[in-house]
């Protein structure tokens, strides 16, 4: 019984051992076949320096077998009593057995076949460590040592370092990292963020990755996000529900780069589980700039010849980075310019080009491709550009008119007569009038050929009294347009001022020729038709007066007739 009970004191021992020490191991460092690294302090409560030490191991064997390395002290054999009382004048130093503490300096000696050299260490922190001209000779080993300044977010994480050094000829690597611990048991969250890339053009996709790992010792529950400028809301663009300690989460957050600079701040909030106080992390902010690769394209056509036309491209650089590697070409592919050119910020290219008189009609485009400082491909092109074939224009000659056959009436309609005439040697197509104000096709010819004439007569509704003015366009073989204007005064006829205020005979002036129009018969009718009414009214009263007037003298000569033969009989 006493037996089983060692051997189970003796597993509770060794179990209590390595749970001691298995933290400490993880926690600090981590070794490799030949490199192991190790840090003091292991724990920092906050930002602060520690010590790393690296040791590089050779694992080959000695190269002399004939002089191993001893452990052996020579001081520790007994020393024969001298055979005489006189002490030796010259005391030789053994040479049976090395020193095995004795080290060659750096550069004092050839290195072996078994030898390390060249050995370096990097590292991302800025630990410089003392390795120049330092070599290990095999079965040996050499630690080096720098101090490293831990910054708040690189506690909690793992730290590499990596041991590169040359072996027979071979060079060699390997990886090894430490990791500072937090010393208190309060809750830390530490966040990072990266954005790639940090610089870019409208409508590139910049993608933003977010790191949460728990450095603290107590779980950490309601972890929320938020990147105000990034996400475009206050409100959170992730949520963790809880995070243990020493776990990591990774959240990925793509945006599409707009008209302007995007300056990303993440805050994030959290609480340590079974607590009430929000506690904050700021990370700091990290501007992603606005590349704006931009030219400003001036082009200047000349005046057509029978050899055809020339161009002329102001080419200016008003972005905010330099283009390289700049190409124009027309959009046949044909090369505006003769080789590649850069444009620094504000810079200007003057480019020279011919277009040879076509026989068809062409739309020219230049097109202009780069890159930007980042090698991004840059890419623009200019408005099209109507070359057609020569047409030599002394040869044309049009002639357009208009006259009017008919005066303004009631309904604001006017008669109209447009005359064409092609005085040129050339031939036209497509002619048409139009009306300044009205914005619709009046007539059309299709086509009108040397020496040809027109004439049309049109009714216009112009919608009020004003200036009218045609506008005749037409179009040579090539379809150059030519456009040629005539102009009328549109009036109404008033009635009221065809009735004279004075004598007619009074007037030297000739009283004008009016032509009768349907308006002014109505008025007339008007006045005859009412002055007829008022004299049948005359008329009727007249009668009737006449009437009364002839009973009454009738009245008075029968009266007469009756009193005469009254006076007869009586007397």
């Amino acid at each position: 019984m006493n037996r089983y009970l060692k051997k189970g004191l003796a597993l509770l021992i060794t179990a209590v051992m390595l749970i001691a020490v298995l933290p400490e191991l993880a926690g600090a460092s981590s070794s490799s076949s030949h490199v192991s690294i190790s840090v003091s302090p292991k724990e920092l409560a906050q930002a602060g320096t520690v010590t790393v030490s690296i040791t590089l191991k050779n694992t080959n064997s000695a190269s002399n077998p004939s002089q191993p390395p001893s452990t052996e002290n020579p001081t520790d054999k007994p020393t024969e009593p001298p055979t005489n009382t006189e002490p030796p004048e010259n005391t030789p130093e053994p040479t049976d057995i090395p020193n095995p503490t004795a080290t060659p300096a750096p550069g004092s000696r050839t290195a072996g076949n078994g030898d390390y050299t060249n050995i370096t260490i990097s590292n991302s922190y800025g630990v410089t460590f003392s390795t120049n001209g330092v070599t290990i000779p095999a079965g040996s080993s050499k630690s080096f040592t720098a101090k490293m300044n831990v910054s708040d977010g690189m506690i909690g994480i793992d730290i590499p370092f990596t041991v590169t050094w040359n072996d027979n000829g071979t060079t060699r690597s390997e990886t090894v990292s430490c990791r500072i611990n937090r010393r208190n048991v309060s809750p830390y969250l530490s966040v990072s963020r990266t954005a790639t890339p940090v610089n870019a053009s409208e409508g590139t996709e910049v993608t933003f990755k977010y790191t949460f790992t728990n450095t603290g010792a107590v779980t950490l529950v309601n972890i929320a996000l938020v990147d105000r400028y990034v996400y475009g809301s206050t409100s959170a663009m992730y949520k963790i529900s809880s995070l243990e300690p020493g776990a990591s989460k990774e959240f990925e957050y793509v945006l599409t780069m707009g008209k302007s600079t995007i300056v990303s701040a993440p805050v994030v909030t959290f609480y340590a589980q079974g607590g009430s106080t929000q506690l904050v992390n700021n990370v700091s902010a990290l501007t992603i700039g606005l590349i704006q690769s931009q030219i400003t394209k001036e082009i200047v056509k000349g005046t057509p010849t029978p050899e055809g036309v020339q161009f002329t491209l102001y080419l200016t650089n008003n972005g905010n980075q330099k283009l390289s590697a700049l190409e124009v070409k027309d959009e046949k592919g044909n090369k505006v310019s003769d080789s590649a050119f850069s444009l620094a910020v504000g810079e200007t290219k003057v480019l020279e080009y011919f277009v040879p008189n076509p026989t068809s009609v062409r739309y020219v485009v230049f097109t202009i491709t780069g890159e930007d400082y980042n090698g991004t491909a840059f890419k623009d092109n200019t408005e099209s550009f109507v070359v057609r074939p020569y047409i030599d224009t002394s040869l044309l000659g049009l002639s357009f008119t208009a006259v009017t056959t008919s005066s303004l009436n009631e309904e604001n309609t006017i008669g109209i007569q447009f005359s064409i005439v092609n005085t040129g040697a050339l031939e036209f197509f497509n002619l048409s009038v139009t009306e300044r104000s009205l914005g619709y096709e009046i007539h059309k010819w299709s086509s009108l050929g040397v020496g040809a004439s027109d004439k049309v007569d049109v009714d216009v509704n112009i919608g009020a009294v004003r200036d009218l003015v045609f506008i005749l366009t037409a179009e040579d073989s090539s379809g150059n347009k030519y456009e040629h204007e005539a102009y009328i005064t549109a009036e109404n006829i008033d009635v009221d001022a065809l009735v004279p205020t004075q004598d007619p005979n009074q007037n030297d002036d000739p009283i004008g020729y009016v032509e009768d129009e349907e308006g002014i018969g109505k008025k007339l009718d008007g006045m005859i038709t009412n002055t007829g009414e008022k004299l049948m009214k005359w008329f009727r009263v007249l009668g009737v007066i006449a009437a009364v007037a002839a009973v009454a003298m009738l009245s008075l000569g029968i009266a007469e007739i009756v009193i005469r033969r009254s006076k007869r009989s009586n007397g």
